[in-house]
């Protein structure tokens, strides 16, 4: 897996483009960053409990499509790992790319997925307050940061969640 080259440590543009994206896809629930690893993981959560056969219906699905969307954009990704965690009311949904390759529109392409198979059931956090710009204004700056992330890099894992209305980064 290739490194992230250092130029400028610019953990406030990496910050902005964690919480730009939890601004703009609000079925998103937290988002971690590691640069050293060149890893970003996306969790998604559900209103129910997963049996295992809709679990590996949906991993088959979720996989063929984004095959078919890597060939079609002729490009290599390193890592693309799902993995479901169920418990008694609720499941939680880990997405996990590479940073390198990931595009703004795969990110929408892996929402619309979620969206379709789980309809009711995607945990969606929309504040009303939030959505204000353009959403194709939104996606296009989140596809140039995502650029720019690509040329930057931090020295710690940042994290980014929803509290109450807010988009809360860390670095941990």
């Amino acid at each position: 897996m290739a490194t992230v080259q250092r130029k400028d440590g610019s953990v406030s543009h990496i910050a902005n483009l964690l919480t730009s994206v939890l601004l703009c896809y609000p079925e998103i629930g937290t988002i971690n960053l590691d640069p050293k690893t060149n890893l970003i993981k996306f969790t998604f959560y559900l209103s129910n409990s997963l049996n295992p056969e809709t679990v590996e219906d949906f991993k088959k699905h979720m996989r063929q499509s984004l095959e078919a969307y890597y060939f079609l954009i002729n490009r290599d990704v390193d890592v693309c790992t799902f993995s479901f965690q169920t418990q008694d009311c609720f499941t939680t949904l880990e997405f996990q790319r590479d940073v390198l390759t990931l595009t703004q529109k795969e990110v929408a392409l892996i929402i619309a997925l979620l969206n379709e198979q789980f309809e009711g059931d995607l945990i969606v956090n929309e504040e009303e307050d939030l959505i204000t710009d353009d959403l194709s204004l939104q996606e296009e700056l989140i596809g140039r940061m995502l650029e720019h992330t690509r040329e930057a890099s931090t020295n710690g894992r940042l994290i980014a969640l929803r509290d109450e209305g807010r988009v809360l980064v860390f670095n941990k």
